[in-house]
């Protein structure tokens, strides 16, 4: 293409008469890796239900208002509307990230759909991701911070920003690897635990959905969780397990969500680690998620989980259970999903917090992990590296 080709040449020859559309994945673009993946594009306000009930934009505006106590949603009830019924096949999609990142763009290849087995996002379209990267743009002010925009018009910014992605961007790909099974009989593999004891947390995991692991310092706490998450989760995959580790000064803001400063200056609502894994799991009701907690005795657990310490529980991992969390304005319900489960790990050496909060108590399966020096696991791992008999013994 020349440069001394116009704007409006330029667009015709490369989009026709269809439209260009940027599409915000979330706050952080949290939700990218999956749309990515399932090759689809999502907007949230599953409280609407089905957007095609909705004769008009004031429709959706006046039920916005309504549920959400938002006396003027004028870009939400039009974030909706455009996104159920002015759309259309063959348009592009621009994904990004604020208002100075493009990740990157594809071809609409579905009417709208309304999905309710998808908690955060029902809303949903089928795309066709022709190429994804990281392009930072110069001005970041120049891409409108809403949930979707028509940029049809503005073809000389549309110009520059596809120029720039067709040249710092990768070709997407819509080929996964397949993992393979994780079996149990893998799993205790290296283990020093009876087939008994190892069964009897998977059982309790699965049941209760939260156990911990307790035990001296030593005793391979975290080298059976992993363990335990792959079981849980049918195949080793390290993207399905996150693991973080409880002191004194952790707190709601770093767990669940809280104010930080920003690079602009101010500061920004930003989502926590298990706030953030949680929206991932729900996303993905079809996948096994597990949450590692090290040190789980060093935390206040009310301070930490705040609200959402009931919601752990194994019978209240149900939309009908959401609550409002702290730091949203727009009371967004959130609850955890049935496919996360939660390892907790603590020391019994550490006599100084030996007294655990009764609230983790009643809502955890507890196994104690013993040295295993004495177990048959044991000397046949030593006898198989070659160890001294005379040693062994």
């Amino acid at each position: 293409m020349l440069l001394s080709e116009s704007d409006e040449q330029w667009y015709q020859e490369r989009f026709g008469s269809a439209r260009v559309w940027i599409l915000s994945p979330g706050g952080g673009a949290r939700h990218w890796d999956e749309f990515q993946e399932k090759g689809i594009i999502g907007i949230m306000w599953a409280e609407l239900g089905d957007l095609r009930t909705f004769d008009n934009k004031r429709e959706i505006h006046e039920k916005i208002s309504e549920v959400f106590d938002n006396p003027n949603p004028i870009n939400d009830a039009l974030a909706c509307h455009q996104f159920a019924h002015e759309m259309q096949l063959g348009d592009y999609v621009v994904a990004k990230q604020g208002g100075g990142l493009l990740l990157g763009y594809g071809v609409i290849e579905s009417d709208y759909i309304y999905d309710p087995s998808r908690p955060i996002m029902p809303h949903v379209r089928q795309v066709k991701w022709e190429k994804t990267g990281r392009r930072e743009l110069a001005n970041k002010r120049t891409i409108a911070i809403k949930t979707l925009t028509n940029l049809s018009g503005d073809k000389r910014w549309l110009r520059s920003a596809f120029r720039g992605m067709d040249a710092d961007f990768e070709l997407a790909t819509s080929s996964s690897t397949t993992l393979e099974s994780y079996t149990r009989e893998e799993a205790l593999k290296e283990l020093f635990v009876s087939d008994k004891d190892f069964d009897r947390i998977i059982g309790a995991l699965k049941r209760k959905k939260n156990v911990v692991l307790e035990g001296p310092p030593g005793v391979g706490k975290t080298f059976i969780a992993r363990r335990l998450a792959y079981c849980v989760i049918g195949y080793e995959d390290p993207e399905n397990v996150r693991m973080v580790q409880f002191h004194q000064s952790y707190a709601y803001e770093d767990f669940i969500q809280g104010y930080r400063p920003s690079e602009e200056g101010g500061f920004e609502r930003r989502d926590g680690v298990f706030l953030s894994f949680c929206r991932e799991a729900a996303a993905n009701a079809d996948q096994r998620y597990v949450f590692i907690i090290d040190e789980v005795n060093r935390g206040n657990l009310s301070k930490i989980f705040g609200e959402l310490l009931m919601l752990i529980e194994a019978d209240k991992r149900d939309p009908e259970y959401a609550v409002p969390l702290t730091y949203s304005p727009e009371a967004e319900p959130f609850h955890v999903p049935a496919n996360l489960y939660l390892i907790g790990m603590m020391n019994t050496a550490d006599r100084s917090l030996a007294m655990v909060d009764y609230a983790l108590r009643r809502r955890f399966a507890f196994h104690r992990l013993k040295p295993a020096f004495g177990t048959d696991q044991f000397r046949n791992h030593l006898n198989d590296r070659g160890v001294d008999k005379a040693l062994v013994d």
